[in-house]
This record gives structure tokens, sequence and C-alpha cells, in this order.
């Protein structure tokens, strides 16, 4: 009898520690398929969560959120989705909680900004210590227009809690209020802390590029840069390196050698990387310009897909021309006509949208004064975003004479410049602009212009692009958010290499 009960406790002995080994390799396939997923080396990355054997129901959950977090960083939205959802019903508080994180960045992603808010909500009831759906939340209200709420809640954290993430988020803020300064100097104060966080060096390149400090812009990508070689990771190196060429053309006449400490370095932060994974944001690879941007304006697609309206002043002196629309497909273009008397210029793309991407020419409408309106665009220097942001306003004023402007009382700055005002009913009324030459209106209308909105009626777009009178008719009106959404693919990030010479 002793002799049985010693055999079964060994037994037990035996399969508890089989169950922990399996557990631990596990653990350590998921580090490793983490870590690929962080250097977004996702092929691999894919390769290696096929090849894992899956013992028990919170592991495949595990397995599901890793491939939501994959397909949503290759911008396969709703293959992301579909890995997200099959979590719903799972008796795991903390997978529960990251499931709601991971179908908010799809519904933010999407443009659902209202969904987003909701699932990203959601998570935080769950587990309140999470800081990844408080970011989402904060970007999802400033993406409408709420940025207070948003601030509030980034600076609540940031308090708290000084995370990269965090900090990226608030130089978001800022850029998209047009503060470049204090956005450089959140991140500025931020690597003081630590130094090696590659995001962080990486916005701040391009940050310090729109500023017109070139030097400290190639000082930091060069760090980016050798990151991705000590990773070999091929094509994030190639596209840094293409962006320091596009800066300074000699820029690699000399090697460049990577010394023992900062290997350390980047192994160091590799690791903190993996160890923060949860709490790390996921946001989609939208496709990468061809050269570093130090100019940018905003537009929106028209003719069947084959154009892109924006302001002549966004585009003036451009030596390249690239374009990226709301959900992250870029191609290059060139200036097939203009007018610099209303400030307007036509795109003709290399690669088109599809046809459903266009704003047909029978939704342009003349504004009315009184009307509410949305401006949408890509505000600050916009190359940090990966989409638009909105403002709400009216139509204060509309000026019956050949300039063709009028006024609103939505937000628009020097990122907005070329992006489209749309009223409730969905339809196009004018074109935003901030190069406003005051002395000039000085000059013609007799007073100082005041801190609103400028934009040009939606019916001098003829003086580039030819269309036909529309006429108005009576429609459903939507909210901000829903007309977020339903315009999101329409929009265009607009952005030139200029001839500083």
């Amino acid at each position: 009898m002793k002799i049985k009960k010693k055999i079964v406790i060994f037994i037990l002995i035996l399969v508890s520690y089989i169950q922990s080994a399996f557990a631990l390799s596990f653990n350590e396939n998921l580090r490793e398929i983490r870590s690929e997923i962080n250097r977004d080396n996702l092929q691999e990355a894919i390769k290696k969560l096929k090849k894992i054997n899956i013992s028990s129901e919170i592991q495949q959950e595990n397995i599901d959120l890793l491939f939501g977090d994959i397909y949503l960083k290759i911008n396969q939205i709703e293959k992301a989705e579909e890995f997200y959802q099959k979590n719903f019903f799972t008796s795991d508080e903390n997978i529960e909680a990251l499931t709601f994180i991971g179908l908010a960045e799809v519904r933010l992603a999407q443009g659902k900004i209202n969904e987003a808010i909701k699932f990203a909500e959601q998570s935080i009831k769950i587990n309140s210590n999470k800081i990844r759906p408080k970011i989402i939340l904060a970007i999802a209200k400033t993406r409408i227009g709420d940025g207070e709420e948003g601030i509030k809640i980034l600076n609540e954290l940031y308090d708290n809690r000084k995370d990269a993430e965090v900090a990226l988020a608030i130089s978001d803020y800022y850029n998209a209020f047009d503060d470049v300064t204090q956005a450089i100097q959140i991140l500025e104060e931020f690597i003081k802390r630590d130094p090696k966080n590659i995001k962080v060096l990486n916005q701040l390149a391009s940050l310090h590029l729109f500023n017109g400090n070139k030097d400290k812009a190639i000082e930091y990508k060069i760090i980016v840069y050798k990151y991705h070689e000590f990773n070999r990771n091929k094509k994030k190196q190639k596209q840094a390196k293409a962006w320091i060429l596009s800066v300074n053309p000699n820029y690699f006449d000399k090697p460049i050698k990577i010394k023992k400490k900062e290997k350390e370095k980047q192994k160091e932060y590799e690791e903190e990387e993996i160890s923060n994974y949860d709490e790390n944001k996921v946001t989609p690879i939208y496709e990468e310009f061809a050269f570093a941007p130090n100019g940018h304006g905003s537009g929106f697609i028209v003719g069947d897909g084959k154009y892109v309206i924006t302001n002549h002043h966004v585009i003036e002196g451009a030596k390249k021309i690239a374009v990226r629309n709301g959900t992250g497909k870029v191609t290059n273009a060139s200036v097939a006509a203009f007018s610099k008397d209303y400030d307007l210029a036509i795109l003709e793309l290399a690669s088109p949208y599809p046809k459903n991407f266009s704003i047909d020419s029978k939704s342009f409408e003349i504004p009315k004064a009184g009307d509410d309106v949305i401006s949408i665009g890509y505000p600050g220097i916009g190359i940090t975003f990966e989409q638009p942001t909105i403002t709400q306003g009216i139509i204060s004023k509309v000026f019956d004479d050949e300039m063709g402007i009028f006024l609103t009382t939505a937000a628009i700055n020097s990122g907005n410049s070329g992006g489209p005002l749309f009223n409730l009913n969905g339809k196009l009324v004018g074109v935003s602009f901030a190069a406003l030459d005051k002395k000039k209106w000085l000059d013609e209308m007799g007073q100082i212009p005041t801190d609103m909105g400028y934009a040009i009626k939606s019916n001098m777009i003829k003086k580039v692009f030819e269309h036909k009178e529309s006429v108005p008719v009576k429609s459903a009106k939507f909210n901000k958010a829903k007309l977020y959404e339903k315009m999101l693919p329409s929009i265009a990030l607009v952005v030139v290499l200029l001839d500083e010479n």
C-alpha cells in the first residue's frame, strides 16, 4: 500500500513538473515572439506562432491576442478584429482587458471613434492600472475635437507614470495645436531619463527636421538606423537610411560602426520593450514615404481617386510630393494644375486610389453663414499622426466677392492647409487655408482678421478642377464621429521635400 502511495505521489509530481516545463516553454516562446513583433519582424513572429504547441485554452487566447496585434500592425484591420473577437468569452480578466484594448485599437484605425472610446472604457473598467487603453481614449477624444479632455487624461497618466507611450501621445497632442516647441520639449525631457528609447528618438528626428534643425534630426535618426542594423531588420534599416540621405546625401560616405557600448544599450532597450509589451500601443504600420518630408499640409481625394486637391502654398517650391490617405496608403504625386490667386492646387497621383475613396463633385456645396461645419486634416506637423483630426465650428461669414473666402469658428492651423470642410450633411463646402496675408486682407477688407479659421469656397475649386455644379439636396445629418468615419479614406496627408535653396 505504501509503495502504491509513493507511486501516485511520484506520478503527481512528474505531471506537475511536465506541466511546469510546458508552461515555461510556452512563456519562453511567447517572449521570443514578442521580441520579433517589437522588431517588426512580423513574418518571423507568425512562423513561430504557428509552431507553438498549445495545451490550454488560456494559451490559445494569448496566441489569438498576438495574431491580432500582428495583423493590426500590418494594417489588415478586419483580420486583426477577427482574432481579438475570439477572446470575447474568456474567463481570464487580463485577457479580457487586452481583448478590449485590441478592439479599441481596431476601431481607432477604422475611424469608428465612438466605438474605440467604448472599448477603451470597458478595458479600463476591468483593469484601471493599464495605461494603453487610457492613451487610446485620449487619442480618440483628441481626434474628434475633445482635445482638452484628451490632454487631461494624458497629463494625469504622465504625472503617475512617466512612460514613453504617454510622452509620445502628449507630444502628438501639442503637434496637433501647432506647438512644435512644446512637443519637442516633452520628448527631450523624456530622453534625459531614458536616452535609449528608439520610438522617442525616431519621433524627435521628425520633429527637429520640421523645426529646421537638420543636424539634431540626423543625430537621432542615426541611432534609430543603428538599432535596426543591430537587429538585422533590413527593411527598417533601409527606410532610416533613405530618410537620412534625403536630408544629407553625403552622410554615408564614411562607414558607420556600432560601438560595443551602443550594442549593450540597444539590447537593454529591446529587453525592456519585450517586458512592457502589453503596455505598448499597437499602431498599424502605414506605408512609408520615400523621402524625409520637410513640409506638409492636408488634402482630399477627387476625380475617381486619380487626384488630390490641396492649397498651392503647401506644394509651392517642392522637389518631391507624396500623399498618404487616412487608411495609410502612400503614392507619389505631381502638380497637374494650380491657381496662385485662389491658393489651390490639384495633384495627379502616380497610383490612383479606389474610386470609392473619391469625394464626388456632386457633393460640393456652396457655404452658407450659420451652418455647422467640420474641418478634417493633419494639424501640427502631421508626420507623427497616423490619422487626421477634426475641429468643429460654424460658418460665421461668407464674403460675396472674387476672393472666394469665408470665415469659420472651426480652428484651422498650418497643418490643416488644403484640408476639406464639410457641413453636417457630409457636403464639401470649402478648403481650409492658413497662409493668410494679413496685410493684403487689411488693404482689401479694411480690417485685421480675427482668430477665426479661413477657408476657400468649394465653388472656387473650379479654378483648378472642372466639375458640374451640384444641386442642394436634403440628406441625413451626421454627428462629428460618424462624419469622421465616413470621410477617413478620402482625407490625405500631403508631404513635400522643399528646395530650401
